[in-house]
């Protein structure tokens, strides 16, 4: 083992960030002692020795040196091993440099690593007495930040870069002289060149240069832990990563950028600097044919190239930092006019993700629509697509084929592109963010209801929208949200279910007698269940074979609108319990008939179709009933499309209408189809002969109770009696029912009690009295006495608002809303459908009878009006909430 080197009689401690060839040249010259003297006394190898000469430092030990020796010199200069190792290059591996395999070397592969030698400040070599700093030696040092100036390249009399080779070990070293072998055969080789550096001149730089903010910029990068300015801000990236992208955006301007551009984006003193020789390779002395993936062998280079680098990456944010790249991109050579996503991969290793989204962010203006939504360009941060295969799979099993109506309803421009034809193309493109799916793949594994032409030739005229950007950017926020969350429909499934039981006609039959809805001639039927399939699978309705109802004309199809406005709740009920019922036949028992992303993640956007859930409900179901074309004339009355009212009559179909002229001569139709179906002569022998009831007769042929009745009086036929006839129990007084059922609020079963009769006859005594029936599922006897008691009690205000069932939801509902922004925010947080909310505020305010929100538009948030306000103190003084 090695004996310990004796700690010397001088100490002289190394300046902050001074090379390690620096530091011990300064002890020789401090102990007036040859170099190589100093470094066998820390026990250095005899490395090179020429005759007599003694040759000093080597190039590797400057670069890295072992712990052996790393100890000796710490020991001896009374130092710590750590600052020692300081001192050497490889105090900058992996952040500044890349050390080669060995570990001896600098890469001049990775980065901007110089195999040897170093820059120099003249300034700094006199003001310190011919020390120099470690991070002259750095392919990204290029200018001093206190003096002002760009670092000298060479030595000015012998032209070549200083400490390439090491400095004699004879002499007592003097730093600040150029140490390379003498340029005349006869000189003394210990002398070396002997030109003094401090007289070296180098270009001064005016404060606030931007090659002194460049600089700057880049040592705080290669001393920091990470980078986050600019477009870095929001993902940080690593030393190495940031001086990576440096590096491969000053490939482009060294090797691309013509002169003359560059003249207009960077000062003429440095411009002029660079542009005045060409670049010449410190190694071989000949003209570089790839300027800027090895280091720049001048200053100038090197300062041109980090400073445009650095205009680019210094912007606010990726986008930001796009356009000026883009203008970068514009400017190059006329042979690299010829750019795609993928080019940047030529561009050098290493490179962080930030600058790839930099770069597709200026791609942005000339990318297909396709690659648009592909590489996400409306997110902060668009990229490369990351999904594989099964990620695209699995995203495709969450999708109708079908899109959701209210998100189609949003994205489809009110002319131009029906939404219809526009549905199947949403949903193919869904797939398509953040993924290497084809258009035509997309469009196979959401059902193959179009094909990939078709989803292009729309994509293009969406493209063509000024609302295109948001249209992407709310493709991406739901491709994102259906990757993050689980979804509660298993469309893939959906789309391979057998079909062939749908809405049976038996069962169609039962569906409108239950609720008194003509069943019609049979397109009734057809488009009944057409509908249903479409809801049911998410395909298509076309997609449904036509022996069972497909649609097969766009007359039929012009007649369904028809059938969306005529639906009442009771139907709409049936046709959703038939539904589930029919999942349940497939053993599907977790899944509700439909499901919609929430449309919340549309907040903020400005999209081309209207909000469905802006549609005033109240309006819409008294305009559909004076129309023979309803949904065209409530969609031109409400200033919205004719999707967002079908949408809106799908979710809240309008109730029956009270029997108007129309309404006649629609039952008498009904009542002449009755005739030609079941005459006088088959009534009499169903209901007389076979004792059939009017309740079979009703399910045979499918057309309603009291049809049959009125049917059974026109042709003579005495009906028979039940076997609770209300005559035979007595009778009921007119004013006692009144003021039993109307003002006291007893219910029907309890009358029916006290009189010792069913519930139906005292129903039948109702209706013989002309006394209309509270609707069935209404408020109990005792609450509603209590209801009508506790309202004498309110202020005037609230009283007409709390005198039917569920008043005081409506009201607690109202009071909660009241602080939210919009009524969508408000339901999400209740735990309710937007609808549902909507609905409740507005019959409230019918109760009411004046307005009590001002809706939230454009820019301004829902607000309470005057009178909303009197019914929010009103309700707060008499602590009406439940």
């Amino acid at each position: 083992m090695r004996t310990p080197a004796r700690t010397l009689p001088i100490r002289l401690p190394p300046l902050p960030g001074e090379a390690l060839d620096s530091w011990l040249e300064a002890m020789a010259r401090r102990m007036d002692t040859a170099l190589g003297d100093v470094l066998l006394h820390f026990g250095f190898p005899v490395r090179h020795r020429a005759g007599d000469q003694f040759r000093g430092i080597p190039a590797d030990w400057t670069i890295v040196l072992d712990e052996q020796l790393t100890n000796a010199v710490a020991h001896a200069t009374g130092t710590s091993p750590e600052t020692v190792a300081a001192l050497t290059l490889a105090h900058y591996d992996g952040r500044a440099l890349h050390m080669s395999a060995g570990g001896r070397a600098v890469s001049r592969h990775v980065l901007w690593g110089r195999g040897g030698g170093s820059r120099f400040c003249p300034e700094c070599l006199l003001a310190s007495d011919g020390r120099w700093q470690l991070s002259w030696r750095l392919g990204f040092s290029f200018a001093c930040t206190q003096h002002r100036r760009l670092l000298a390249d060479c030595c000015p009399h012998c032209g070549r870069v200083p400490r390439q080779r090491p400095r004699s070990g004879r002499s007592v070293p003097r730093p600040e002289l150029c140490g390379n072998p003498p340029t005349r055969p006869t000189g003394s080789i210990s002398a070396g060149c002997g030109t003094d550096l401090t007289c070296a001149s180098t270009l001064l730089l005016p404060p606030g240069h931007p090659v002194l903010i460049a600089q700057g910029r880049v040592m705080e990068i290669i001393d920091g832990a990470a980078a986050a300015f600019g477009p870095y801000r929001t993902s940080p990236q690593p030393a190495s990563a940031v001086l990576a992208d440096i590096r491969a955006l000053g490939i482009r301007v060294l090797s691309d950028l013509p002169a003359a551009v560059l003249r207009e984006q960077i000062p003429a003193d440095i411009a002029e600097a660079h542009l005045s020789t060409d670049a010449v390779s410190p190694h071989t002395g000949q003209t570089m044919e790839r300027p800027g993936f090895m280091a720049p062998p001048r200053a100038a280079d090197t300062a041109v190239a980090v400073t445009m680098a650095l205009s680019i990456l210094e912007q606010p944010g990726i986008h930001p930092a796009g356009e000026s790249l883009r203008g970068l991109l514009e400017a190059v050579r006329e042979e690299l006019t010829q750019i795609s996503a993928t080019s940047i991969d030529n561009w050098g290793r290493g490179i962080s993700p930030v600058l790839q989204s930099v770069h597709l962010a200026a791609l942005a203006p000339s990318l297909r629509p396709s690659e648009y939504v592909r590489y996400r360009i409306t997110t902060e941060t668009p990229r490369r697509p990351t999904r594989t295969t099964r990620d695209i799979e699995q995203r495709a099993r969450k999708v109708p084929t079908m899109f959701w109506p209210p998100w189609t309803i949003r994205l489809a421009p009110p002319e131009g592109i029906h939404a219809r034809a526009l549905a199947p193309v949403l949903a193919a493109l869904l797939l398509i963010p953040d993924s290497r799916t084809s258009l035509d793949q997309a469009a196979g594994l959401i059902g193959d209801a179009i094909d990939g032409t078709e989803v292009s030739r729309l994509l293009q005229e969406l493209d063509d929208l000024p609302q295109w950007p948001d249209i992407a950017t709310a493709l991406d926020r739901l491709a994102d949200y259906l990757d993050a969350y689980s979804t509660p429909i298993d469309y893939g499934r959906r789309r391979l279910l057998d079909y062939t039981g749908l809405l049976p006609h038996d069962r169609w039959l039962e569906i409108c007698r239950r609720t008194g809805t003509p069943p019609g001639t049979g397109r009734r039927e057809r488009i009944a269940r057409s509908q249903l399939f479409q809801r049911l699978s998410g395909l298509p309705a076309e997609s449904l074979p036509d022996d069972l109802g497909g649609l097969d004309s766009a007359e039929f199809r012009a007649t369904s609108l028809r059938f969306t406005a005529l639906q009442t709740p009771e139907l709409a009920h049936a046709l959703q319990q038939e539904a589930l019922n029919f999942l349940a036949s497939h053993h599907i028992h977790d899944e509700p008939l439909t499901w919609q992303p929430p449309t919340t993640l549309l907040a903020g956007l400005s999209l081309p179709g209207p909000d469905p859930a802006r549609v005033d409900l109240p309006r819409l179901h008294q305009l559909v009933r004076e129309r023979q074309h309803p949904v065209q004339h409530a969609a031109q009355v409400l200033g919205t499309t004719v999707e967002a009212i079908r949408h809106a009559l799908d979710e809240h179909p309008a109730p029956a209408p009270t029997l108007t002229k129309n309404a006649a001569r629609a039952t008498g139709r009904i009542r002449q189809q009755a005739r030609q179906a079941i005459p006088a002569e088959r009534f009499t022998r169903l209901y007389l002969d076979e004792h059939r009831s009017l309740q079979q007769i009703a399910t045979f042929t499918g057309f309603s109770r009291s049809v049959l009745t009125d049917l059974a009086k026109e042709y003579g036929i005495p009906l028979r009696e039940g076997p609770q006839d209300y005559r035979r129990r007595g009778t009921i007084e007119r004013d006692w029912l009144i003021d039993q059922y109307v003002h006291r609020r007893r219910t029907l079963p309890d009358l029916a009690r006290e009189t010792g009769m069913s519930t139906a006859n005292m129903a039948r005594w109702a209706h013989t009295h002309d006394i209309p029936l509270r609707s069935r599922g209404g408020a109990s006897h005792q609450t509603a006495l209590r209801t009508a008691e506790e309202a004498e009690e309110l202020p005037a205000v609230l009283r007409k608002a709390l005198t039917s069932p569920y008043a005081r939801q409506r009201l607690s509902r109202f009071l909660e809303a009241r602080s939210y922004p919009t009524l969508t925010e408000a339901a999400r947080d209740l735990g309710i459908h937007q609808s549902t909310l909507v609905i409740q505020i507005n019959r409230l305010e019918a109760d009411l009878g004046e307005p009590l929100f001002e809706r939230a538009e454009r820019g301004r948030a829902m607000r309470l009006t005057p009178f909303g306000e009197k019914v929010v103190a009103a309700a707060g003084a008499r602590s009406c909430q439940p």
